[in-house]
């Protein structure tokens, strides 16, 4: 049976993690849905690949829906990720750097 929200714990990478699905998040004008899968870092480390400890993930519920989980897509979401780099924290700037403002 698909679940139309479900809020699960799990640890990744040695950070606990929650995520939050809610399956019925969006409606856009044409009568399609988009889903909403969050995932937060519960004790505020980031999530290793980002500076924050939160990601939102704005998707079809039939990609979640592939997988056994949502907890199972979350973690492959995040491992995917990392492993390509796409949300790397940004670089600081030189602190020595003089700023124009």
């Amino acid at each position: 049976m698909k679940q139309d929200f479900s809020i699960t714990r799990k640890f990744w990478n040695g950070v606990k993690i929650e995520i939050r699905f809610e399956r019925y998040a969006i409606q856009f004008d044409d009568g399609a849905w988009k889903s909403i899968v969050q995932i937060e870092s519960v004790d505020g480390k980031s999530l290793l690949f980002s500076s924050k400890a939160f990601k939102e993930i704005i998707i079809e519920a039939d990609k979640v829906d592939a997988f056994d989980s949502v907890a199972e897509f979350a973690i492959d979401y995040l491992n995917s990720n990392k492993q390509l780099g796409f949300l790397k924290a940004p670089k600081l700037p030189n602190p020595s750097q003089l700023a124009l403002f």
